[in-house]
């Protein structure tokens, strides 16, 4: 099947109609992508197609999903701002990579976008799962990493912290990107802002991104190998709060990973890999929207 075919299954009247958003030639996802949704809807229906701005002219607006085909290439976010400059109908836009995420169903999905979820992140996998959901960052928790003592200490007092002015405290050498990057402190509290180069770019992004947090639909995320922060972050006072362990716990907020299933890595990358999907320990979905545990690989 390419996208120049025309898909209809009817088991009912009420279709899906979709209509196909070509930004690129990689069509690696759309197939299966199709294949999903019409099996989760009554029916699925291609009224139309058309690639890069002239969707704009072609488009019919009795549409439920925007399928954009080619997506993974730039990311939910510039597809996003195009859309804006096309007057598309954002809500109905729909990455074909995402609905293949194990998981998906598109009302979990629609509930998730609309939740205007800020996620909390110790390290960068709030901002890679983010970025792999096609969600906005709604955190400045991305691109940087704390210390375990100064996330606990931003936990208990986020209010306060956050509205703490950035101080540069001096730099450090980021290996893997082969750069010095700011460490930077707010109050008592230590952040390493290791995906940026220069301190200046690391509190425009931290201001933007601040200025987004939604108070009131926080997800707080954590990683240790020691048992000590565990019972500490456990008894945090946030509704949905996971912490990713290599050892098994009673805890509720626990969520173990065998330390095993990628071989030579440090667990804080182990846990990174689930933020990008490779692979996806839980359901991604269930855990944002309610911190449910539904495991997809055998541990």
């Amino acid at each position: 099947m390419s996208t120049s075919d025309y898909v209809l299954r009817s088991n009912g009247w009420n279709l899906m109609k979709n209509f196909l958003w070509i930004i690129s030639k990689d069509t690696r996802y759309f197939h299966d992508a199709i294949n999903i949704l019409d099996e989760q809807s009554d029916g699925l229906e291609i009224v139309g197609k058309a690639a890069g701005e002239d969707i704009a002219k072609v488009i019919c607006k009795d549409v439920d999903v925007i399928l954009v085909v080619g997506a993974k290439k730039f990311g939910m976010s510039k597809i996003t701002q195009a859309a804006r400059q096309l007057n598309l109908p954002e809500e109905k836009l729909l990455g074909d990579w995402i609905v293949c995420i194990p998981g998906f169903t598109l009302k979990k999905y629609r509930c998730l976008q609309r939740s205007r979820l800020s996620i909390f992140s110790m390290n960068c996998f709030g901002g890679a799962i983010s970025h792999m959901l096609g969600l906005s960052f709604l955190s400045p928790f991305v691109n940087m990493f704390f210390e375990e003592q100064d996330y606990l200490r931003f936990l208990r007092e986020p209010r306060s912290y956050i509205e703490e002015p950035i101080i540069f405290k001096g730099t450090a050498w980021e290996a893997d990107l082969k750069f010095d990057y700011p460490i930077v402190t707010l109050g008592d509290v230590t952040i390493h802002m290791n995906h940026y180069k220069t301190f200046e770019a690391a509190v425009a992004k931290w201001n933007e991104r601040k200025a987004r947090i939604n108070w009131y639909n926080l997800f707080v995320t954590a990683y240790t190998e020691n048992e000590e922060f565990l019972e500490e972050f456990d008894a945090l006072p946030y509704g949905r709060k996971v912490c990713f362990v290599p050892f098994k716990s009673d805890l509720d907020s626990a969520w173990y990973i065998n330390p095993n299933t990628i071989p030579d890595l440090e667990f804080w990358d182990i846990v990174n890999h689930f933020g990008f999907g490779n692979p996806f320990y839980y359901d991604p979905f269930d855990m944002l929207l309610y911190s449910k545990k539904t495991p997809l690989i055998e541990m």
